[in-house]
């Protein structure tokens, strides 16, 4: 019985260092990015631009070089810039419907990393993302506009690099005006985690060492550090003033760790039923209203 345990542990051990060292590292880096033409691109933009707007494009560097290319929806008399950051697996052009509820602020999109152009980059959940992040909030200083009247959008992946962004910006200059965040994951590790665990279910548990050893493996691929990879703990202390919007039955960023962060940033609101990314569409006065009570109880206009 002790030499089967033993060949049993010996063969787990063994399954967990293959899946931890060779198959889980590519699933982490190598997210999917959708597939636009350059036509099908041309025509979202012309669905989402309103009377008297107009678009622009531009090209900057953003974290380890990466080259993004970043989309503005100018308005006329905008009150300020809402940068919108999309959830993992999208694009830039997944978070269009934001066009619709904030009609006073120009908007700026851009794919994190630039993988929109260059898939083969690796996606790091955070690990660079913040630095791109960084990187369009000051080119938008550069042309003039401060960082008060900037506002940060995000859902899911987007929501976690929202923080981990403000962390960074935030030493070296003021607060923005605000960031509006659904679903927001906790930490790297959680956000791998709760991915796995919608595939596999309660077998996810048997993968944990495999885990451990993908997150290392991946960091070192991708040259970031997993462990910094923490909405959670860059949450802390932070000066722009923060609102959370999350759903109780979410499975991939679950209640408990948006909580979790709300402990720093206490404007949280969940709405019962709801899934992953779902209660922008279900919270009472939909997304917009929800936001609108936000940005005037900070002073935007």
């Amino acid at each position: 019985m002790l030499y089967l345990l033993a060949g049993a542990a010996t063969l787990w051990g063994l399954l967990s260092l293959f899946a931890g060292w060779l198959v889980l590292p590519p699933i982490l880096l190598n997210g999917p990015v959708p597939l636009r033409t350059e036509p099908e691109r041309q025509a979202l933009r012309d669905a989402h631009t309103p009377p008297g707007a107009h678009w622009s494009r531009g090209v900057i560097a953003g974290g380890e070089g990466a080259p993004l290319e970043v989309w503005r929806l100018h308005r006329p008399a905008a009150k300020g810039v809402a940068l919108v950051l999309h959830g993992f697996g999208d694009d830039a052009w997944g978070g269009l419907s934001r066009v619709e509820d904030l009609p006073d602020w120009d908007l700026v999109l851009f794919t994190f990393r630039g993988r929109d152009r260059h898939p083969e980059v690796p996606a790091t959940l955070g690990g660079w993302e913040r630095r791109d992040v960084v990187s369009v909030v000051q080119d938008l200083e550069r042309q003039g506009t401060a960082r008060s009247r900037i506002l940060l959008v995000a859902a899911s992946q987007g929501a976690g690099v929202a923080l981990l962004a403000l962390a960074d910006l935030e030493p070296e200059g003021p607060p923005l005006g605000g960031a509006l965040l659904e679903c927001p994951y906790k930490d790297l590790a959680d956000a791998a985690r709760n991915h796995l665990r919608g595939a596999l279910g309660r077998y996810e548990s048997l993968l944990r060492p495999a885990e451990w050893i993908a997150l290392r493996r991946a960091g070192r691929l991708a040259h970031f550090d997993p462990a910094a990879v923490s909405p959670k703990r860059a949450a802390r202390g932070l000066k722009t003033p923060v609102a959370l919007l999350t759903g109780d039955a979410d499975p991939i960023t679950p209640l408990e760790g948006v909580r979790a962060i709300a402990r720093h940033c206490p404007d949280l609101t969940v709405v019962a039923g709801a899934g992953h990314c779902e209660a922008g569409g279900r919270v009472e006065g939909g997304w917009r209203g929800w936001a609108q009570a936000r940005m005037t109880r900070w002073g935007l206009p």
